[in-house]
């Protein structure tokens, strides 16, 4: 009897500590040089507080990664998160001499090291990209910076979208029913991006073609059929051109479609990203320090996409560490 009562009682202490311990998964967000007159590029980044809510209502935490990190700092970071965010935004990718940016060459970065850490590694590791992360996770995967073409009349719009049906995705398979229908007529996905993913683009591209598939498409203005999103039928990378945390979170967009099916369509995919980065076995030490509740949320004048965290450039900044971040 005595025995018991102590097994129980061991049980219980394991079991309160195993829940003290857990934090759930971390993602981390990577911020790009900032577009607002207020904080000028080469002294801020930043990223909008609704790609933080869109990961913390799946359940999950964020840290911010900015993208002028030294690389034994962004290896660090990458190494505790358990998945990566790339948010939408504007940002130049190449110079005027067509060399990578600081940006891209971070971004670049993530994205072999994410194919790495999953086909070498064999570390499930998850990668989202939105909009201009969208757009830039083709480009790197592609190997060209001039892949896009210019979209009719797509900044602040919502529309619809139509699943590939010849290829049955991971990120939609579990899509209610009536919500898979919704997609097709109800106009619940904004968008607002001047380039777009051609699907002839994307097919004369034998390196996006053997890692990605295209899995939904929408129209542009006048009438041409381009990739809405996409995933890896290999590895966790997924991406759409649509901003679907805009629906719960997003209030600039004039034509953001709020109504409770673009929520819940939002809800499902946030769960569905922080699902899988619950696949990930990365550990965080420390993590509450570099939790992006941590950070200022600014208000910035006359922009769409405020509120947003805005981060100083490392390289204002002295004796940086990666406990500084």
């Amino acid at each position: 009897m005595y025995f018991i009562l102590f097994f129980l009682l061991q049980s219980l202490i394991f079991l309160v500590n195993s829940q003290e311990d857990y934090h759930g998964p971390i993602f981390g967000i990577v911020s790009i040089p900032s577009d607002f007159a207020q904080y000028p590029s080469d002294q801020w980044s930043y990223f909008p507080t609704s790609y933080a809510k869109f990961i913390e209502s799946g359940g999950a935490q964020v840290v911010a990664i900015q993208y002028d990190l030294p690389r034994e700092n962004l290896t660090a970071l990458l190494n505790s998160v358990n998945g990566v965010l790339f948010p939408g935004g504007g940002s130049n990718f190449t110079d005027a001499e067509g060399n990578l940016t600081p940006i891209a060459e971070t971004w670049k970065y993530v994205v072999e090291y994410v194919i790495q850490q999953n086909t070498e590694f064999g570390n499930y590791y998850p990668l989202w990209g939105t909009c201009l992360g969208f757009e830039a996770i083709a480009m790197i995967i592609a190997g060209n910076f001039s892949l896009l073409s210019k979209c009719e009349k797509c900044i602040d719009v919502s529309k619809n979208n139509f699943l590939n049906t010849n290829y049955t995705s991971r990120l939609f398979s579990g899509l209610p029913q009536d919500l898979e229908e919704k997609l097709s007529y109800a106009n619940l996905s904004h968008f607002s991006e001047e380039y777009k993913l051609d699907i002839a683009a994307f097919e004369n591209s034998p390196s996006l073609v053997e890692l990605l598939t295209p899995i939904a498409y929408t129209y542009d203005a006048a009438g041409v059929k381009y990739i809405s999103a996409y995933e890896s039928p290999r590895i966790p990378i997924y991406a759409t051109q649509f901003h679907q945390e805009g629906s719960t979170y997003g209030w600039g967009g004039k034509t953001t479609n709020h109504g409770i099916d673009a929520v819940r369509l939002q809800q499902y995919l946030s769960n569905f990203l922080v699902s899988e980065a619950l696949k990930n076995k990365n550990v965080f030490a420390d993590f509450q320090s570099h939790l992006v509740e941590n950070c200022n949320v600014t208000m910035v004048a006359n922009s769409s996409i405020s509120p947003a965290y805005i981060f100083p450039a490392i390289a204002k900044r002295t004796a940086i560490s990666f406990d500084d971040q």
